[in-house]
């Protein structure tokens, strides 16, 4: 398999798929797999992450031969776990239900003000590290103030 790692600006549609379920998977920096779970991993295989929230598994690598469970990663991955325990900043700890509090709080609920209301602008972030999916928690937090703020013109 030729693969640029990069599964955003990939066209090659490669149809990796989880092994155990068959859902999509999405390339992960092994530096992410690494840093989050008990298993010592070969750094040169590309690894996946099983899209399936029902899926136990959650990183596979590129020959099937690294099959890496639930149980074996070190954080919740936020997609598999209760809908308000989901994790949307990992480098944070900041949860769905934060978010929602800080928008039902602020006037003007954007991350920055979110961040800064909740007390954690000081906490540098790694999100290569902390990230199950090794990027940037950005579009997940955006959907989570809009999901909040639905939620607060509902009520």
């Amino acid at each position: 398999m030729e693969c640029s790692h990069d599964c955003a600006t990939c066209s090659s549609q490669c149809g990796v798929k989880c092994p155990i379920c068959g859902a999509a998977g999405i390339v992960v920096p092994s530096d992410t797999v690494n840093n989050l779970t008990q298993n010592n991993i070969e750094k040169d295989k590309i690894y996946f992450i099983c899209t399936n929230p029902k899926c136990d598994i959650v990183y596979f690598d590129e020959h099937y031969e690294n099959l890496i469970s639930t149980k074996e990663v070190l954080v919740p991955i936020w997609y598999k776990s209760d809908f308000f325990n989901y994790e949307v900043c990992y480098c944070r700890n900041i949860f769905l239900r934060d978010i929602i509090r800080a928008v039902f709080s602020l006037d003007n609920p954007t991350k920055e003000n979110i961040i800064k209301f909740l007390e954690k602008d000081k906490i540098e972030t790694n999100c290569l590290l902390n990230n199950p999916i090794g990027k940037s928690c950005d579009l997940l937090f955006e959907n989570s103030i809009e999901y909040a703020i639905d939620l607060k013109k509902q009520s």
